[in-house]
């Protein structure tokens, strides 16, 4: 199985009204995992189970029933990975698809500031376009809200990344999905703006939008490599998984013992 190698999220909910920074990060970039993906669902990990269990098959049920044999023990190993993998391949679609929807809410917010620029336009038409700006804004904070199997897609500073546990040949190795951070200063800008009016915030300019969609097609550009990554270790496991299925010679391998480095070997080295 040599095929199995690796690759590389509890996000900070945002605050109800804004995109509001974690005044404490620190506390939550504790040592240890914040969730896994495990029997093809995002968990926290349960300490008083194996580490085969808590961070791949998710119940010692899953193997027990395939049989006591070596084989069937590491035929429904190779099937859990997989179906994890397919759970971080989903919830990595579907950062996806919310970026791309405040994508689409950036570009009506520069047209409603485009309109407000205008010469042609009124107090009354900039007191409008600072309505649809208000309403794209909290359609903005909306989405960053969403979640995919009950955890956050998104975090406002850093965050925890969900973690999936991939054999190689003698080994188990950590590959992480990162939360999509929207602390980055062009978008924090935006939430925190205006178009016109007397009301508090900053108000905004052609520069401002510009560096807010820069830095929302980064997130977009990792969100992908990140996919992309995944994808590849999938390919993988299937690869070695047809191998076993032919000559039988992979053996699960036993979880890490170093407490410093954790039951993963060096987890998210490739992200």
């Amino acid at each position: 199985m040599k095929e199995l190698k690796l690759e590389q999220s509890e996000g900070h909910s945002p605050a109800l009204g804004s995109l509001k920074s974690d005044p404490a990060p620190n506390n939550k970039l504790r040592s240890g995992f914040a969730k896994v993906i495990a029997g093809g669902r995002i968990v926290r990990p349960d300490p008083n189970q194996s580490e085969l269990v808590r961070m791949v098959t998710g119940s010692s049920d899953t193997y027990i029933k395939s049989g006591n044999s070596k084989t069937s023990h590491a035929i429904a190993v190779l099937e859990s990975v997989t179906a994890n993998l397919e759970a971080g391949i989903g919830l990595v679609d579907k950062q996806e698809t919310a970026l791309a929807k405040i994508g689409g809410k950036l570009s009506e917010i520069a047209l409603v500031l485009n309109q407000t620029r205008s010469p042609r336009s009124t107090d009354k038409d900039r007191m409008e376009s600072q309505s649809k700006f208000e309403v794209s804004r909290n359609q903005i904070r909306t989405i960053s809200k969403e979640t995919f199997d009950q955890t956050a897609l998104f975090s406002i500073g850093p965050a925890k990344p969900v973690t999936i546990a991939v054999p190689t040949m003698n080994s188990w190795e950590g590959v992480s999905i990162d939360r999509v951070d929207l602390a980055t200063p062009g978008l924090q800008t935006v939430d925190k703006g205006k178009v016109f009016g007397d009301g508090p915030g900053f108000f905004l300019d052609a520069g401002s939008i510009k560096k807010a969609f820069n830095e929302w097609r980064s997130l977009c550009i990792h969100n992908r490599l990140q996919w992309g990554l995944l994808v590849e270790r999938l390919h993988g496991v299937t690869r070695s998984f047809d191998k076993f299925r032919k000559d039988r010679k992979w053996h699960v391998p036993s979880f890490s013992t170093k407490p410093q480095f954790g039951p993963l070997t060096r987890p998210n080295r490739n992200n």
